[in-house]
């Protein structure tokens, strides 16, 4: 009797697990759909609800479907904290960080490392994160600030410039970004002076004295970064007072596939800029790139923004580790990611075990009216690829220990 029950206890067992393998695997995470990030939130949740509609077209994960529950976290990072835990109380495969560096950085600290499930920063280049704040259950698939603002500052470095203005949101990744830049551009050229900087309210409705504060302190060239909703609102009321006549286009901003669309005719051409994933450079770059932008557009009615594209490889760069592993065990997966080569729109990219930061690119070009595109794009004319300005081990270390 005693063998006959622990017989159909095993079989009970196994049937129980055969019915969770068949189950959906569950994707979660808070989105900043309303406040200060919500233009950049919006087209993050694009990106990731298509790759999960993609993943499963093509079979799912392991022959399991993706299912992905999300919470608007309004930009506010302790919303964003508890609706973390209350989305992984129902358990989940993978997580999707919020989009604003606040929270996201606040997410990193408080929910990642107590969950144990491996999560995605797939818009915030906030470095704490990979650097000072690591964890070994994120990883990060765009370029961080130390990365890009080094990045800039050696292209920067190398042009005639000696006065400079920087610009920049009052938000902590826009911060750190601009002190990158700044030190990596003095390292550089130790002939170049800083002589105004400039940090208004995030969200701010009217730059007026900023402009004129930079317009006052004449310089050679203007580094921002500003983006999205900010970016637009600086450049409309820059432009109404001439302000991009009176520095001879001498400037640079972040301007995202989608800022550039809603700009339309007031779009600054002949500025500079600078992208993460321009998808008018990479859906001629590669036939997946193409594929991949196309069938977007296709479902969509418009084209996929940088944070569209990069939130994409948040949930393809897991599903492809996941495969990898051949198994859904977070500390499997986070060795895969570790360890391995991934695909993506953006081309191929790695991971470095130390930090769990992608070596992905950043685009240079100017801003320019394409007939193609029936809108402003920014023209790529330069790749700064990511390997050559990603963080060693060594300064990874260091930031960890100065905490």
């Amino acid at each position: 009797m005693k063998k006959h029950l622990i017989t159909l206890a095993l079989a009970a067992a196994a049937a129980t697990g055969s019915l969770a393998q068949g189950q959906p695997i569950r994707i979660v995470g808070p989105v900043d759909l309303s406040g200060g990030a919500a233009d950049v939130g919006r087209d993050a949740l694009a990106g990731i609800q298509y790759a999960v509609e993609q993943i499963n077209k093509k079979g799912g994960v392991l022959g399991r479907q993706l299912v992905y529950e999300h919470q608007d976290s309004g930009s506010n990072p302790q919303r964003s904290i508890s609706q973390g835990n209350s989305l992984l109380a129902g358990g989940a495969s993978l997580v999707l960080s919020p989009q604003s560096s606040a929270a996201a950085l606040a997410f990193n600290k408080a929910v990642t490392p107590k969950a144990k499930v491996p999560t995605c920063v797939g818009v915030s280049t906030a470095d704490d994160i990979t650097m000072k704040d690591f964890n070994p259950y994120m990883y990060s698939v765009t370029p961080n600030s130390y990365m890009e603002g080094r990045a800039l500052a050696a292209h920067f470095a190398k042009l005639p410039y000696k006065r400079y203005a920087l610009l920049s949101a009052d938000y902590a990744g826009g911060r750190t970004f601009i002190d990158r830049f700044r030190a990596t551009l003095k390292e550089l050229r130790p002939d170049v002076e800083i002589v105004v900087e400039e940090y208004p309210k995030f969200g701010a409705t009217d730059y007026t004295a900023s402009i004129n504060k930079i317009l006052a302190a004449k310089p050679d060239y203007v580094f921002s970064i500003l983006f999205a909703s900010d970016l637009m609102t600086f450049s409309k009321q820059a432009s109404a007072i001439g302000f991009f006549k009176q520095i001879d286009h001498k400037f640079a901003g972040l301007y995202d596939f989608n800022t550039l669309k809603a700009m339309g005719d007031n779009a600054p051409v002949g500025t500079e800029g600078y992208q993460r994933a321009p998808a008018n450079y990479l859906g001629r770059q590669s036939a997946q790139a193409k594929e991949f932008i196309d069938g977007f557009k296709a479902k969509n009615g418009s084209y996929p923004s940088d944070w569209t594209i990069m939130t994409y490889d948040c949930v393809t760069t897991w599903a492809q580790a996941a495969a990898t592993a051949k198994s859904l065990d977070s500390n499997a997966v986070m060795k895969a990611i570790e360890t391995g080569q991934f695909t993506s729109a953006r081309g191929s990219f790695r991971f470095a075990a130390y930090d769990h930061q992608a070596d992905v690119p950043s685009y240079l070009g100017k801003v320019e009216m394409s007939k193609e595109f029936g809108q402003p794009v920014l023209a790529i004319q330069q790749v700064l690829p990511g390997s050559a300005s990603r963080p060693t081990e060594e300064t990874v270390r260091a930031a960890r220990a100065a905490r």
